[in-house]
């Protein structure tokens, strides 16, 4: 009997300590729901006065003195700074000239510059990319050499922004890190790099000599876009050097760029050079050709066309043919009684491909 009223005591006590845990769990539950509901909600409110003290100062109006003190109160918690920080960077990349100006002096009058730099400081990547981008954004020239040293980095996210951030204050001078550069540089990097660099200041063939022939192919396909944005003609004879490349990406981009700063030798080259390359390079030569639309190159493309094993070259060699104007070449052929079956589909696909 004793034994079954210990068994019993021990089970209530357990169902007791169940409900309380349960009991816990859901009034965690409830209050972390209840937390982050007021950080939505302050969010949400936060951002409308914001946004109205920067179209407060973006259109030069007075002002309201009741808004005016709400905003003050707000401006001493740290979370309300720190969204003000984000709207206001988010601000200044959509506007210019006397509106730039204005965002940049709220960013100044509300010291909202020790923000950022407590940012750049921090341990988490985020968080110091973060202040790199704020720092940038708001011209803060003092932040120069810190977000240089970011640029050493291990961390992805850190040196890329460091990178974005020195072409924003230096513009092509900023591109100084590509030298000894030996990461990976991703396609979207390099667009957002370019996008950044609006003219090359003279003399400046010495760095881009050296980009050309850096290890790293990421950092040669950099150069070659950037040679071809700014159609860079004196580069000429060392894009064309590099269609020795061990890297097919690399001379892919090569290619690319010779059809963007081409001369009158362009098409002699890519002729010459067409069997030596890679089928990937050679569809490229054959793209260069169709943009260029040079009578010089219809007999090698004839040749492709009938005498080359890859099928992907016939068809793009018959479509270049037919960009030409030798349509009616392609008819003939496509009507003969001894031309084969896999060649007169291959011509078909490319009349059509005009039609459309």
């Amino acid at each position: 009997m004793s034994f079954h009223h210990i068994v019993l005591h021990e089970l209530i006590l357990a169902i007791v300590v169940v409900l309380i845990l349960v009991l816990l769990l859901i009034i965690t539950v409830l209050g972390y729901s209840f937390y982050s509901y007021r950080i939505l909600h302050n969010r949400h409110s936060w951002k409308q006065i914001i946004e109205y003290k920067i179209m407060e100062r973006v259109v030069g109006s007075d002002g309201n003195d009741e808004q005016d003190r709400e905003f003050s109160r707000h401006l001493k918690e740290p979370s309300f700074r720190i969204l003000f920080l984000e709207i206001l960077v988010d601000s200044g990349r959509k506007f210019s000239g006397t509106a730039k100006n204005a965002i940049n002096r709220l960013f100044y009058d509300f010291k909202l510059e020790d923000e950022a730099w407590r940012k750049l400081r921090q341990r988490k990547a985020y968080l110091v990319a973060g202040g790199i981008q704020e720092l940038a954004e708001m011209k803060v020239e003092a932040a120069i050499p810190e977000i240089k040293a970011k640029l050493n980095d291990d961390r992805t996210v850190v040196y890329q922004e460091a990178q974005y951030a020195m072409v924003t204050f230096r513009g092509y001078e900023g591109l100084e890190f590509l030298t000894h550069f030996d990461k990976p540089l991703s396609d979207w990097q390099q667009l957002r790099l370019l996008s950044s660099i609006h003219h090359i200041p003279e003399l400046s063939d010495v760095q881009a000599y050296t980009w050309l022939k850096s290890t790293n192919d990421s950092v040669v396909i950099f150069t070659l876009r950037l040679i071809r944005k700014f159609r860079l003609m004196a580069f000429y004879t060392a894009v064309y050097e590099l269609l020795d490349h061990t890297s097919t990406s690399v001379r892919v981009q090569a290619i690319r760029t010779m059809q963007a700063i081409e001369n009158s030798a362009t098409i002699s080259q890519f002729i010459a050079c067409f069997d030596q390359q890679p089928i990937d390079v050679q569809l490229e030569i054959l793209k260069s050709m169709k943009v260029a639309r040079s009578k010089e190159s219809e007999d090698f493309l004839k040749e492709q066309l009938w005498n080359n094993a890859a099928v992907s070259i016939k068809i793009h060699s018959a479509e270049v043919l037919v960009v030409l104007g030798e349509g009616q070449y392609l008819r003939e052929i496509s009507q003969k009684a001894d031309t084969y079956d896999e060649l007169i589909q291959i011509i078909k696909h490319a009349l059509q491909e005009k039609k459309c």
